[in-house]
């Protein structure tokens, strides 16, 4: 089964190892899982970390919660326990009913919440509910591929990361490609290495290139709705729409009251003066 792991699920084991090791703890337990999935940088700790949940604060529960042991804390691996097996065990099951033919940090972590929501261990660990985490995994595990199946685990890990490298902005292939070069053992990594290409001169000559121009720049829009109160108003010119679909509403609320601010006021019509005559002498 661990051959179907990604490097990023292989590494949450470790950690949890070392966590029970450093806890004197005799078995690697699923709460030992849960600290080496907040550890990583995959999914799961993703989710885990949008929902408020934090490595130190489940530690210092894990470490009041279970018993200390000397049997095992000095041998160079700790063991799994029979319930953190049934969580890897249950992690299989769960990739495999999503179709997926890899192990990665969300599958993990859906397996642990299986194995560990029926004693309550979830709420009482993360102060979250376990259907609360299990939702937010599956929302934002990658959608809209035909077959993820179909995918190797360095492609689903480089759009794991690209994803990350992106933040809250779109996701570009200048993402993707500084995600290929994060893991020195796959394929492409290995071609542009070949290349000469690195980390570096790759962010480098991005800086480079802006967006705008390429096919990565997002579709010009032809039509844009702008709300205002109970009003809602489209503005059909392409320009003028590319032009405000780019100001945040923030930008846009700030530039509607500069124009109605700076708006010169009518002039008043010319009328009879004091006396009643008309300034017109003519």
């Amino acid at each position: 089964m661990f051959e179907r792991f990604t490097d990023r699920a292989r590494r949450v084991l470790v950690v949890a190892q070392d966590e029970a090791r450093n806890l004197s703890h005799g078995f690697i337990e699923p709460e030992h899982l849960l600290l080496g999935l907040l550890q990583g940088d995959g999914l799961a700790a993703m989710a885990l970390g949008e929902l408020g949940v934090s490595v130190e604060a489940v530690r210092d529960k894990v470490a009041g919660r279970l018993a200390s042991g000397e049997t095992h804390t000095r041998a160079s691996k700790v063991p799994f326990s029979p319930g953190a097996k049934k969580a890897l065990e249950m992690s299989l099951r769960e990739a495999l009913t999503l179709g997926h033919n890899y192990i990665g940090t969300e599958h993990l972590a859906l397996g642990v919440l299986r194995v560990a929501s029926d004693g309550g261990l979830i709420p009482e660990l993360l102060g979250v509910d376990a259907d609360e985490v299990r939702a937010r995994v599956l929302e934002i595990m990658p959608k809209g591929t035909a077959s993820a199946s179909r995918q190797s685990p360095a492609a689903v890990d480089a759009l794991q990361r690209a994803r990350q490298l992106a933040g809250s902005g779109p996701m570009t292939t200048g993402h993707v490609l500084l995600a290929l070069l994060a893991d020195g053992a796959c394929q492409a990594t290995m071609a542009l290495s070949a290349l000469g290409a690195t980390t570096e001169s790759l962010r480098a000559q991005l800086g480079r290139i802006p967006i705008a121009g390429t096919s990565d720049a997002p579709p010009r829009p032809r039509s844009v709705e702008i709300k205002l109160g109970q009003l809602t108003t489209t503005i059909d010119d392409p320009d003028l729409a590319a032009a405000l679909g780019s100001l945040t509403a923030a930008e846009l609320a700030t530039a509607l009251r500069e124009a109605f601010s700076t708006a010169p006021e009518p002039e008043a019509p010319e009328g009879p003066d004091e006396t009643g005559t008309s300034s017109d002498s003519g």
